[in-house]
């Protein structure tokens, strides 16, 4: 008998599994650091993407780690009008931090919940470059008291 974690272990990249699990803890600690929906428990992206520094979208879209985001953003899944899905065939680029980290909601949830092929080389490049961007504002955040919840929960809620 096949066990899925078996099947699936040489067909996800390390970098899909390092953001899969990076992504979770970054919204684990959204939630219970202060970056929350206000009725939801869901992690409020908008509020966290503007506490953050407002050069943050400028560095991130100069950078050379983060390029495919900008030049080749992630498609997303919509309805064919039928009763299946279709790549949508609109690329949104980025415009700010929000839309960026958006973006990346798109590449993880293609890769762990939609038609992706496993362990090619642009889905690789995309959570490379997403495991950057995510990097580089706990980094920000860091630097910023307001951030000391999703700090603390970040470094030590595991």
């Amino acid at each position: 008998m096949t066990k899925l974690q078996d099947y699936f272990r040489d067909k996800v990249s390390q970098e899909g599994f390092d953001l899969f699990a990076v992504f979770a803890r970054f919204e684990y600690a959204m939630k219970k650091g202060g970056f929350r929906r206000k009725t939801l428990p869901d992690a409020a992206w908008q509020t966290f993407a503007e506490a953050l520094p407002s050069d943050f979208y400028a560095k991130m879209k100069a950078a050379p780690e983060a390029q495919i985001y900008f030049q080749q953003p992630p498609n997303h899944l919509v309805v064919d009008g039928g009763d299946n899905v279709k790549w949508s065939m609109k690329l949104d680029e980025p415009k700010d931090a929000l839309s960026l980290f958006n973006s990346i909601k798109v590449a993880r949830n293609n890769l762990f919940h939609g038609d992706k092929a496993h362990n090619n080389d642009r889905d690789t490049k995309l959570m490379a470059a997403a495991l950057f961007i995510l990097n580089a504002a706990y980094d920000e955040a860091e630097k910023d008291a307001k951030f000391g919840r999703f700090i603390s929960e970040m470094e030590f809620g595991l």
